[in-house]
């Protein structure tokens, strides 16, 4: 009997406790397994997934347990789907401006002011921080590549670092040790990433702390140097509730997380059969749901790959990630999640209509999901989506043809020709740093960029009301925002990848712009 490392992932609210005991005990021949099953992984700090050794029959017959959202394997140890990171390299940042130096993100412009002055062509000119709000008292988690510590950009105004290096798993409690090489960014991302929230230039919460969470694997084969994709959560979660209480707020301070990666898989490897709008199509009735795609692929089964490391690729679903970000959420977590940059309709798997059946099998191992963008996902998460940074006119955006679209998606942000913090080491192109020419910065795009300018104007929110919960915030950002992204009203139109698919028309506004008073008569904002 071949055992193999799976996650079993609970429905929210079973008793963990209950059915650990059914998995550890069973011997009797009418459970499922009929026998003791040994435990890989407790996730002690985790209420949902534990990790069981278990035959592929086995997990097989526990999906059929009505306590069970899925059984996957691990995710790091699959060899069908891969993390990753996902950015367009551009042009430098090249705006004229008034200020010395070359260091102005144009997506703190646009997000500042109810009116699109980006958009009238010398909107740079002249530009100074419009607000005074600055992150104080808020801690920003970057999840990604890792991070260049020492870039001058993570400094306050005094020149003192904001970054905090710790052990993550000392400060959670979670058993485990930390790689020396885990504050580090040999791929650029998550610098970049975390210069966009929270650079004392280039970002919004100037005076945040910085904290970084290395991912295992983002930097491509051979990645040891972060924390285990099954353990991400789980340490960010636990270090939350482990926090004390701030004597000046009567309150936790608050943690807002960026997640700018996602998973997912190669067309036409090892795909048995698509399941679309209820039909099935197969090898043996549609030979070409496996060959290269092309617009037959996006009018018949509804979905559009795109190429990545030389193969078509679409988003993949892992319950066992999405519940981890749920309980993080559940906690009092604020996550801010890049949507994806894979032209997708992003659906939960709940609800009515065959479009959430959409699926992808495979010869062996869990089905995949289409249509739902990729993991990590939760809807108490803010997923955020791609803006083009070259407006239609003047009031007038829309977002960019390759963001991931659709109700799933909770807000618009700019992420295209975004200047921002590269590490010294990276794979990007890029240009010396204005301010130090021994460090670097550059432009990149993608939902990945969209993302921590969310990150980063939630923790002006959480610094003015460090008591919001993650349904609060994501409420005030909703109803801030600005209603102007072009939307070609097409909802069922999954190839069509110019419009919003009937999702939320909302971009990101900073309501603490000093220069723009807050005002219940401007279209899209309300008094709170």
């Amino acid at each position: 009997m071949s055992e193999r490392e799976y996650i079993v992932t609970l429905n929210k609210g079973v008793d963990y406790t209950q059915f650990n005991q059914e998995m550890i005990s069973s011997t009797g021949a009418g459970d499922i397994p009929n026998r003791t099953v040994d435990v890989a992984d407790a996730r002690e700090k985790s209420t949902r997934n534990t990790h069981y050794a278990l035959t592929d029959a086995e997990a097989q017959a526990l999906r059929q347990d009505a306590r069970v959202t899925d059984v996957q394997l691990r995710p790091d140890l699959r060899d069908d789907i891969e993390i990753g990171l996902t950015a367009t390299q551009v042009r430098d940042f090249s705006k004229s401006i008034a200020e010395s130096g070359n260091r102005t993100d144009w997506g703190k412009i646009r997000h500042s002011f109810v009116e699109n002055i980006y958009g009238t062509g010398n909107s740079l000119t002249n530009y100074s921080r419009p607000y005074s709000m600055d992150g104080t008292g808020v801690d920003i988690v970057i999840q990604d590549s890792g991070l260049q510590i020492d870039h001058p950009e993570f400094n306050d105004a005094n020149g003192v670092s904001r970054v905090q290096q710790i052990d993550w798993y000392a400060a959670s409690g979670i058993t485990g040790s930390q790689s020396a090489s885990h504050y580090g960014d040999t791929d650029g991302h998550g610098t970049h990433c975390a210069g966009t929230a929270t650079g004392l230039n280039f970002g919004w919460a100037s005076n945040a702390r910085i904290y970084s969470v290395k991912v295992g694997g983002l930097e491509g084969p051979g990645d040891t140097g972060g924390i285990n994709i099954s353990t991400v959560f789980d340490v960010i979660k636990a270090w939350h509730q482990n926090k004390p209480v701030d004597p000046n707020t009567g309150f936790k301070r608050p943690t807002i997380v960026n997640a700018s990666w996602g998973y997912s898989t190669s067309i036409g490897s090892g795909i048995t059969s698509i399941v679309y709008r209820g039909t099935t199509y197969s090898s043996g009735n549609d030979s070409s749901f496996n060959s290269t795609p092309n617009s037959h692929m996006r009018d018949t089964y509804g979905f559009y790959p795109y190429y990545r490391s030389g193969n078509y690729r679409f988003p993949v679903r892992v319950a066992s990630v999405d519940a981890d970000v749920e309980d993080c959420v559940d906690a009092g977590v604020h996550v801010c999640i890049a949507a994806g940059n894979n032209y997708f309709k992003i659906d939960t798997s709940v609800g009515p209509g065959l479009d959430y059946n959409n699926v992808v099998f495979y010869g062996s191992g869990s089905s995949q999901y289409y249509h739902r963008g990729s993991s990590p996902f939760d809807e108490g998460a803010l997923m955020v989506g791609n803006m083009n940074s070259s407006p239609l006119n003047a009031s007038t955006e829309r977002k960019v043809s390759s963001s991931s679209t659709g109700p799933g998606v909770n807000i618009y942000a700019a992420g295209t020709d975004i200047l921002s913090t590269f590490s010294n080491s990276n794979v990007y192109a890029d240009a010396s740093y204005w301010g130090n020419g021994s460090f670097r910065q550059g432009t990149i795009g993608g939902t990945s960029m969209a993302s921590p300018q969310v990150c980063g104007v939630g923790a002006l929110y959480l610094q003015a009301d460090p008591s919001l919960t993650p349904a609060q915030l994501q409420d005030k950002l909703q109803k801030d925002a600005l209603a102007v992204l072009k939307d070609e009203n097409n909802p069922t139109n999954y190839g069509d990848t110019s419009d919003i698919c009937g999702g939320n028309n909302r971009m990101l506004f900073n309501r603490y712009n000093n220069a723009t008073p807050f005002s219940s008569n401007v279209t899209g904002l309300k008094k709170r």
